[in-house]
């Protein structure tokens, strides 16, 4: 029998047509495959040679014993069905798979076409039949059936929001925990915009990341909020992968509640920027006296060290004024220790007031300050600490009502030298201090020098 012979329900082109081998050298290139007959009650009459390239059986071993052959899938009932009961609609019989053990005793599935001949009378009088091999596509799909299984059993139980969206951006699929995630239930939200439960603040952003990334052909992440049917907030990470194909692009998605994670996030960065405020404060306070609110020692020795290094590169003398309150233990004695404190931090704020602006008011210890006076030679210096001591002397203090008579003495020393030290500078000043109080008291000493 020839393939000519077969009455297939094939629509041939005119070329084809005229050389039908030509169909089945193209035919054969794609599919292994046989041909088979039967006759009008269903026995086989006819196996192809081909046979052997599909299931390795000689034809008449085939035909004589193919029932042994056949696995005990279900479908194989069919095949048998019609071997004792032929059947069919018309001039088409629709198509059917078996599965059968082929000689080496692997299973191959057939895709099974057949079509009926008739005669002149319209009656049955046999059937031809085409057998093709699709155990490789059979597979495939088997193997896409139990791999998408595996993603709705997963998509069911996992913890994160998956949803898919079309060509369109409408959502076609979303699990339970997106559901849950964003307080939307599927009838509501199949056919909607993905976007439809991002929060409108947040919009703008997660659009132009996501058309970006849609454009790059690229996955997208972005933290952002959605925003609930009850109006409540939702931080989500958002993820996406663009897939494409006929149709166009096909949007495959996961949302990721961070809430918690972000509350967390927002206490640690609160936490640490109450942190760094307060090393700041630390940093100020070790710096600060805390009664005057002036720089004590450390604060002050830091300025000391800056104009030693300014005086190093333009050579213009910074001075130095120690003043201490005359009698002040006397004042603690009589008046009290809030008298007192309140005398330190009275003298603090006329000579702040009464400084310049760059001048360094600091409060040294006890009852002495320290006026750093940069840019400033030791007459000028001494100037500005008569002006002061003046000032104190007329200032009229009291304390819970009580008058308070207070004075200063002052001591100065001059940094005009390169390789001078600090210390050597604040001990020439402490100096004259000592010679102000043993002069008498309220008064300015200071020596030029050499």
């Amino acid at each position: 029998m020839r393939p000519e012979e077969f009455n297939f329900d094939i629509q041939e082109t005119e070329l084809l047509a005229e050389d039908f081998s030509q169909f089945f050298n193209i035919f054969e290139k794609v599919f292994k495959f046989y041909f088979f007959a039967r006759n009008a009650e269903g026995a086989l009459t006819y196996i192809s040679p081909k046979i052997i390239q599909v299931l390795g059986y000689e034809p008449a071993e085939f035909k004589k014993n193919w029932k042994k052959y056949l696995t005990e899938h279900l479908t194989n009932k069919e095949m048998i069905l019609r071997s004792e009961f032929p059947q069919y609609s018309g001039n088409h019989i629709k198509p059917y798979s078996v599965e059968i053990k082929s000689k080496s005793g692997e299973k191959v599935w057939l895709d099974v076409h057949e079509t009926p001949v008739l005669d002149a009378a319209g009656k049955v009088t046999r059937y031809h039949g085409l057998a093709i091999d699709y155990t490789a596509r059979k597979t495939q799909e088997n193997q896409l059936r139990m791999r998408e299984k595996r993603f709705r059993e997963i998509s069911q139980s996992s913890p994160i929001g998956i949803f898919h969206a079309d060509p369109n951006d409408l959502m076609t699929y979303v699990n339970p925990a997106w559901q849950i995630i964003t307080g939307r239930p599927m009838a509501e939200t199949l056919g909607n915009p993905w976007w439809q439960p991002i929060h409108p603040d947040d919009k703008e952003e997660v659009f132009r990341t996501w058309e970006l990334a849609a454009s790059e052909e690229r996955e997208i992440s972005i933290e952002c909020r959605i925003i609930r049917p009850d109006q409540k907030s939702v931080w989500v990470q958002l993820r996406s992968r663009f897939l494409f194909d006929d149709n166009g692009k096909i949007t495959f998605g996961t949302l990721e509640n961070i809430t918690e994670r972000k509350v967390a996030q927002e206490k640690q960065e609160l936490l640490i920027h109450e942190l760094l405020d307060l090393k700041k404060k630390l940093e100020v306070s070790v710096r600060t006296d805390p009664l005057t609110d002036l720089p004590n020692r450390r604060g002050l020795a830091e300025k000391l060290e800056y104009e030693k290094i300014r005086y190093d590169r333009n050579q213009k003398p910074f001075t130095l004024i120690i003043g201490d309150i005359d009698h002040f233990k006397n004042i603690n004695d009589t008046f009290g220790h809030d008298a007192g404190d309140h005398i330190l931090t009275s003298i603090a704020r006329i000579l702040k007031e009464s400084s310049r602006k760059q001048d360094v008011v600091s409060r040294w210890g006890g009852e002495e300050f320290i006026i750093l006076l940069p840019e400033t030679d030791l007459e000028n210096g001494a100037i500005l600490a008569e002006k002061l001591r003046l000032k104190i002397e007329n200032e009229s203090f009291t304390h819970d009502g009580k008058p308070i008579p207070v004075t200063i003495s002052f001591g100065l020393s001059v940094y005009n030298k390169k390789g001078l030290k600090i210390d050597e500078v604040v001990k020439k000043a402490d100096q004259c201090l000592y010679e102000a109080k043993n002069g008498g008291r309220n008064q300015v000493v200071y020596k030029k020098h050499t």
